[in-house]
């Protein structure tokens, strides 16, 4: 916060976790603790702002025939809405504010589509929203500004998306004739759901597997920006140490019940481009040597349950199609992570 020490400034809104969707309506009062005499001032207002905030590199000589990788770091604002709270009036450049207590209540309602909170507010890559006051002075004065984060999601209602709510088959086999086949009974899901899948194991060798990880990840592309992290993993269990020529097995994994950023891809029209989606991969540790294989399972994160469907327009985040005999999609377990256009086309 960049406030002034002698005025206080706080930002109530109209709940107490800060969260909004984007079809919902940001309300509260901004209040003022003027302490000095007779504060000149232009205007005060309070702003909704979008942004994203991602870094490049940069190569930089130093003179030696060496180069160094710097890191530079941008800001875009890709959303702004002012609500102005006092204002001088026509026949004066500035007007003055006495010692004491003002409160204004503000609005603003959000537009449909706005892509997730990603990250605190002060990492890089991210995308981030707040509000801010700003106490405008006179141009020989230092502005007085406070700022308030949010989080805001859109809302993505898998009934809008049904390919993803119907069943799908994953097959690939290893070096030893292994084969996995994963059958899922859908591949959307919202947080603290449970997954429901059968793997089927041909083990005609029957080589020693040793056991089976299910990884649930999600990645986001901001611009250039490019990351990922596990948000859950387990070693499944019944699958573990056998040798057996057949195994099938019935899982139930349930999500973790946290508010993870829903499904989301930029449009085509948009001036930034935001990109965050989910996989589940599940991983076979096989005896020997380069014998671990796994497959990757895409899958949609909503926001909203399965059993409800929202009268109000919502978005579908993807353009996806899911077939009931999708082709296989395997990669090492040391690979790189698999780009989720490439899956998809794998799928179609």
């Amino acid at each position: 916060m960049d406030n002034d020490n002698r005025n206080a400034i706080t930002i109530d809104v109209d709940r107490n976790n800060l969260f909004y969707y984007s079809d919902e309506t940001i309300s509260g009062i901004v209040r003022l603790n003027i302490t000095e005499e007779n504060l000149e001032i232009h205007e005060i207002y309070i702003s909704l702002n979008g942004e994203i905030g991602y870094t490049t590199n940069r190569s930089l000589s130093n003179g030696k025939n060496r180069y160094l990788l710097r890191s530079e770091y941008h800001k875009i604002k890709f959303y702004y809405k002012k609500f102005r709270l006092s204002e001088s009036n026509i026949t004066q450049q500035e007007f003055i504010h006495d010692q004491g207590h003002y409160s204004w209540s503000y609005q603003f309602p959000l537009i449909d589509n706005l892509p997730p909170t990603i990250n605190q507010p002060d990492v890089f890559p991210r995308v981030r929203y707040y509000l801010q006051v700003i106490i405008d002075k006179p141009w020989y004065k230092s502005n007085i500004k406070y700022k308030k984060y949010l989080t805001i999601y859109p809302r993505v209602n898998l009934l809008q998306n049904p390919q993803c709510l119907l069943s799908s088959i994953f097959e690939c086999e290893n070096r030893k004739d292994i084969t996995l086949k994963a059958i899922f009974n859908k591949l959307g899901y919202v947080s603290g759901e449970n997954i429901q899948f059968t793997l089927e194991i041909q083990n005609p060798q029957k080589v020693l597997i040793l056991y089976t990880n299910l990884s649930m990840l999600k990645y986001y592309q901001i611009e250039k920006n490019f990351d990922e992290c596990i948000i859950y993993k387990t070693i499944l269990p019944k699958i573990i140490n056998l040798t057996n020529e057949q195994i099938m097995e019935t899982f139930t994994i349930k999500i973790p019940s946290l508010p993870f950023p829903p499904s989301y891809k930029s449009q085509q029209n948009s001036n930034i481009f935001v990109h965050i989606y989910y996989m589940l991969k599940i991983t076979v540790k096989v005896e020997g040597i380069f014998t671990n294989f796994n497959i990757n399972i895409p899958i949609t994160l909503g926001t909203e349950p399965n059993y409800h469907l929202n009268q109000q327009q919502t978005f579908n985040p993807l353009n996806i199609s899911y077939s009931s005999n999708s082709e296989q999609s395997i990669c090492n377990d040391d690979d790189l992570p698999p780009d989720y256009n490439s899956i998809l086309q794998n799928l179609q």
